[in-house]
């Protein structure tokens, strides 16, 4: 049976995620993690704003197109009922 130290170790016998290293401290860990996370930051490819403009427009079209069709759905599923079963006043 593994033990914890094992279980955290990955198939290349390094340690994974969530285990510490003794000989570094947390802030020289934050310090690393950071920079890591500002080198992913600087990969990443943001879009234009026309691009962000067309897309906002295809998603309220897209919303109210669907809003339409339930909004009609719904009202044949009431007439379709008050039909059947009529309101006694």
């Amino acid at each position: 049976m593994a033990t914890m130290n094992q279980s955290l170790k990955t198939p290349s016998g390094k340690k994974g995620k969530g285990s510490q290293d003794s000989n570094t401290s947390p802030t020289e860990q934050l310090q690393t993690y950071l920079a890591g996370v500002r080198t992913e930051w600087k990969k990443i490819t943001w879009p234009t704003w026309p691009q962000i403009w067309g897309q906002t427009i295809v998603v309220l079209v897209m919303v109210t197109l669907i809003t339409l069709v339930l909004f009609i759905i719904d009202n044949s599923f009431h007439g379709i009922i008050n039909f059947i079963v009529p309101h006694r006043q």
